[in-house]
């Protein structure tokens, strides 16, 4: 009769981790960041531990560079989300990688920029 408690009891408890677990699932998918103002649009990993990020928030674009110990803004894009995507989505029919095209475009219009200062 004791062995019979247990396994009833035993059961209980793993029953009650998988409701709860399947009921905080459920809560991560109601609240996500896709209808929040900032979102990653595009990323490219440049080591293990470092990326950049073109970033959207409140619709204005920004390169951000993330580490292990700092995140810093790089740039501001001059493009609007919806150029950004077209621009990646008709690269990517080419065959190339959109975020290195639009990335060296942008890298060579600032140096062209810093060139001129001196």
């Amino acid at each position: 009769m004791e062995f019979l408690w247990m396994i009833v009891s035993l059961l209980g408890v793993l029953g009650l981790m998988f409701l709860t677990f399947f009921g905080l699932r459920m809560l991560n998918r109601r609240i996500s960041t896709t209808g929040g103002r900032l979102r990653v649009i595009d990323r490219a990993t440049l080591g293990r531990d470092s990326m950049m990020l073109v970033v959207s928030v409140c619709g204005k674009l920004m390169l951000v560079g993330v580490s292990s110990q700092r995140v810093e803004k790089l740039a501001d894009l001059e493009v609007t989300e919806e150029e950004y995507v077209e621009t990646a989505f008709s690269n990517t029919q080419k065959g190339v990688l959109p975020f290195s095209d639009i990335l060296s475009s942008f890298m060579g219009k600032k140096k062209e920029k810093d060139d001129e200062s001196f």
